[in-house]
């Protein structure tokens, strides 16, 4: 299409036609040269795969510009009635000269964006790992106080923390000690809990009352009235707010993922 125009455009030959049909028939004859000729390297050079792709990729634009040019030469003296002078000739390899040229730069630019692409994974990739290995980093427990004689009560692996809840002027540790759920009253708010394990992502705020461990879900129902948590071997459903309900539903997606 692009020869098509040029030589509609600019009309580098003068030819024996002098209707419009006529111009444009002969004009659109040089683009069919072109993808006809596209087309038969592209075929070929699947023979030679093996090799090098660089190299292959020389050859092609060489072979299209030699044999574009020869097709065109006898194109402008057979049909277009055209003298063939060294001028003509030269203008005819600048022209043949012109798609090799723009499909290596289109192949170049499509050779990037893929290396790219490729490095923007492996960046993701790298990043995941850090952050993976800077979360192994960061202290594995949590130790839980009472909030009048700041004392220690439990210390908890993180993964074994699987529920948080609200019992007035006190909270409720659900913990998972080997196969079984275990529960712990301590005297502490849900509020002050809340603040002391904002650097772990896996605590996610579910409702007024409760801080799920997302990694315990085993599923999320939503529904228009209410929606709720099942926890894996904790038999009741931990009801969600809907103002926790995006959060939480983004949390859950980034563990699955």
């Amino acid at each position: 299409m692009g020869i098509f125009l040029f030589m509609l455009f600019f009309q580098p030959f003068s030819s024996r036609f002098s209707d419009l049909n006529s111009v444009l028939l002969f004009n659109a004859g040089f683009g069919v040269i072109i993808f006809l000729l596209l087309h038969i390297i592209h075929i070929l050079s699947r023979a030679f795969r093996e090799r090098s792709q660089e190299i292959l990729s020389y050859f092609n634009g060489f072979a299209l510009t030699l044999l574009g040019s020869v097709a065109f030469v006898f194109y402008l003296r057979y049909v277009g009635q055209i003298n063939i002078g060294f001028y003509t000739v030269l203008k005819v390899a600048l022209i043949c000269l012109a798609p090799p040229v723009i499909l290596r730069i289109y192949r170049l630019n499509h050779d990037l964006k893929q290396e790219n692409d490729v490095l923007w994974k492996e960046n993701s990739h790298l990043q995941n790992r850090l952050s993976d290995l800077t979360d192994q980093s960061v202290q594995k427990f949590f130790e839980f106080y009472s909030a009048d004689t700041n004392a220690e009560i439990l210390k908890l692996d993180l993964s074994d923390i699987v529920l948080i809840r609200s019992a007035d002027n006190y909270v409720e540790i659900y913990y998972r000690d080997q196969d079984n759920i275990k529960k712990k009253l301590i005297r502490n708010t849900l509020k002050n809990i809340e603040q002391l394990m904002s650097p772990h992502d896996q605590f996610i705020r579910c409702h007024r009352t409760s801080i799920i461990n997302v990694i315990h879900i085993e599923k999320l129902h939503l529904k228009i009235d209410s929606s709720f948590i099942v926890v894996k071997k904790l038999n009741e459903h931990i009801p969600v707010s809907r103002q926790y309900l995006l959060k939480l539903k983004e949390a859950v997606a980034k563990r699955q993922g």
